[in-house]
């Protein structure tokens, strides 16, 4: 599984670290913050990609890649050179594999082995680290190499580099006659050198026919006359002795129809890009089980409505239950709402810096308390302003109004309203969200009926910095209600109760200002609807009508302030 990668100079990724999960990473940020270039990275180092002057953010500097896995370091330097690009490759195991290479390799139990057990282990080793490999190079040389290598304890060069990885971006989609032929016939392809004939396989008959070949070529007369002519010229010469290597290819051609229930062939280029997703994703279903360790996405849903979108979030969190490490750059709420706070990696772009990718806390206390208080995932990354209200009446409250003042919903800005359940609970959640929403401005909006212990817990969060005590709002005399006029609380009452009642009543001034000095003074509103109406008086629908009947002037100043402040 991959650990951890470091991208220095190349795009935004200038001093870049990341730790991969090892099961679903899903990576966020706006457009050009750097979630592609990450995943570019990646295909560059596997040559599944070519780098380009383009990519270089510094060109005097070298562009380098540094990828860890549970076995080993692979690392990538490109570098610009008189008008060129020199890119250079190398590997190195990590000290618990080298060790165990070594023990394996100079075991009694590979040492029983047959030689042509031997050498499969030992050309795998061998294209690993750059050993030269050839069917009829010896065991002992072979290994002996391999392990000269190990021992360096280095980097060591190699002409490429390979993982288990798979790769679909998200205007890329599947050939089905490739995907046929490397599914169905890679097998053919590969091991077809290895079938054996009596005894020996068909890439030892080959370097058998080439040694004959080369031993008859050697000694007919043209062959045996340039001999002569190179001993005149040259004194030390001995002999010719050309080598020949055989790179066995098996060229097949594989196309492929998908015919459909009237037996017609369904022509995917004509058909529509989410069709050929749902194609691509098919095969990608198929291919699951395979040997690929590694499966990289690059804005997975696009082409795919919602439901299709949590199809495919269920299918790679299958994987990652089957030891399978997925990675995915995704744009999608529905998407980002459905997985773990601790499986979202956030990429935001940095001036000076470059791309920096940041996690949020995800304790079970924080997931618990983000759930209670209606929080997303989507809203921990990019809420810009979080506002906690005490009650149900706030909630309903302020977001009209502030569309009424400002013509657009307050959601527009990026800000996320939540509900305290109860005055007590604000310095708790306070310090819980403080936890996750480290860069974001935290505004309380509450009632001026608190007692000593809360205000005391408030006091504490203003002096350790968990809140600005010019982002606290204390409104009314006691409560929510007792803050607007006599006309617009006496205009919305009646509304309330006409609307309830299906019949107009109206509410006068004189019974506003009587129960203004009472105890509870929205408890003496709820008994005037519900002796008028016998239905009980709800507080949060009728903070929707004071909403309806008040304007900008009719609400108190500290709802503008705190208006402004949200809005810059």
């Amino acid at each position: 599984m991959l650990k951890s990668i470091k991208i220095k100079n190349f795009r935004s990724l200038k001093d870049f670290e990341m730790e991969f999960n090892k099961g679903l990473n899903v990576i966020i940020g706006e457009n050009d913050a750097g979630k592609t270039s990450l995943i570019d990275s990646l295909k560059i180092l596997f040559s599944k990609k070519r780098i380009d002057i383009n990519d270089f953010n510094e060109l005097e500097n070298p562009v380098t890649i540094l990828l860890e896995d549970d076995d080993y370091s692979y690392y990538l330097e490109s570098k610009f050179s008189e008008d060129s690009l020199e890119n250079s490759y190398s590997i190195k195991p990590s000290l618990e594999k080298g060790e165990e290479i070594k023990e394996e390799l100079n075991s009694d139990e590979f040492t029983n082995l047959e030689e042509s057990f031997q050498k499969e282990i030992l050309k795998r080793y061998s294209s690993i680290f750059n050993v030269t490999y050839r069917s009829n190079s010896r065991v002992e040389t072979l290994r002996e190499n391999i392990l000269a290598e190990i021992e360096k304890d280095d980097f060591i060069p190699a002409k490429s580099l390979s993982y288990p990885i798979s790769f679909l971006g998200s205007r890329e989609f599947e050939n089905i006659d490739s995907f046929f032929e490397n599914t169905f016939f890679k097998e053919l392809k590969e091991d077809i050198w290895d079938y054996r004939i009596d005894g020996k396989s068909i890439g030892q008959h080959i370097d058998d026919y080439i040694d004959d070949f080369k031993r008859e070529q050697l000694e007919n007369e043209n062959a045996q006359e340039l001999n002569a002519q190179l001993k005149e010229f040259l004194p030390d010469f001995k002999e010719i002795n050309p080598i020949v290597t055989s790179e066995p290819k098996l060229n097949l051609k594989i196309n492929v129809e998908l015919l459909n229930t009237n037996n017609q062939q369904m022509l995917l280029e004509k058909m529509g890009d989410g069709t050929n997703r749902r194609t691509t994703l098919a095969i990608f279903k198929h291919k699951k089980d395979k040997n690929d360790l590694v499966y990289v996405f690059d804005e997975v849903e696009t082409h795919l409505h919602i439901k299709a979108q949590l199809d495919v979030l269920r299918l790679l969190k299958d994987l990652s239950k089957e030891g399978k490490q997925i990675i995915i750059t995704t744009h999608s709420p529905f998407l980002i709402n459905q997985v773990n706070l601790d499986e979202i990696k956030l990429i935001c772009l940095d001036r000076d810096r470059g791309s920096q990718i940041f996690t949020l806390e995800s304790s079970s206390e924080t997931q618990l308390t983000l759930a209670n208080l209606g929080i997303m995932n989507i809203d921990l990354f990019f809420t810009s302003k979080l506002l906690i209200v005490e009650g149900e009446s706030e909630l309903k409250f302020v977001p009209m109004m502030y569309e009424k003042i400002y013509g657009y919903p307050i959601t527009h800005n990026f800000i996320k309203i939540v509900k305290a359940d109860g005055i007590k609970d604000i310095p708790n959640f306070i310090r819980i969200i403080k936890k996750s929403f480290s860069k974001t401005d935290i505004f309380v909006l509450m009632d001026n009926d608190a007692d000593s212990e809360t205000k005391d817990k408030i006091n504490n969060l203003i002096r350790n910095d968990l809140i600005h005590n010019s982002n606290i709002f204390v409104i009314g005399q006691k409560e929510f209600e007792d803050t607007f006029p006599d006309e617009i609380l006496a205009k919305a009452l009646a509304k309330y109760m006409s609307d309830e009642i299906g019949f107009e009543v109206s509410v006068g001034l004189g019974e506003i200002q009587w129960i203004r000095n009472s105890e509870k003074f929205s408890r003496s509103l709820g008994d005037i609807f519900e002796s008028r109406t016998y239905k009980n008086f709800s507080k949060p629908a009728f903070a929707q009508y004071l909403a309806i009947f008040a304007e900008k002037e009719d609400i108190d100043e500290k709802f503008i302030k705190l208006f402004g402040l949200i809005s810059d």
